[in-house]
């Protein structure tokens, strides 16, 4: 399509610009926000995800702060801390789960449900830093 040609020259193009305006979204959020990585340490899923999150928020200099639902630590993120009812508190329901979190305002809002890659992760804060 015209906006994301993938078969011809310009590609690589498109992607190196797509990629830089993720880098920046991340760092304007970066800035701003923290990260609270909600999930189930017995959940083979929400413990990989754990990685990809830790990951991605070591990269990027992002606060993370990961909370176990179940108790379970994951290895992934072993400075989690238990659910001490924010997730209640918050509505969430679903796992995994990854809020952008204001520390000052205490405001938060949802970034991810469920497993995604880093490049996944990107493309949604650039989809928050943008409307």
């Amino acid at each position: 399509n015209l906006d994301h040609p993938h078969y011809n020259s310009t590609a690589p193009l498109q992607q190196a610009r797509d990629q830089a305006e993720q880098t920046a979204a991340i760092s304007k959020l970066s800035g701003e926000y923290g990260l609270f990585y909600f999930y189930r340490g017995s959940d083979p899923i929400d413990a990989q995800m754990a990685g990809v999150v830790a990951d991605f928020a070591r990269l990027r200099h992002i606060s993370l702060i990961p909370v176990s639902v179940d108790g379970t630590v994951s290895p992934q993120v072993p400075d989690s801390r238990p659910d001490a009812g924010q997730s209640a508190r918050m509505g969430i329901s679903h796992y995994p789960a990854l809020f952008l979190v204001d520390p000052k305002s205490k405001s938060f809002r949802p970034l991810a449900y469920g497993f995604m890659t880093q490049d996944d992760l990107a493309k949604r804060f650039l989809n928050v830093a943008t409307g």
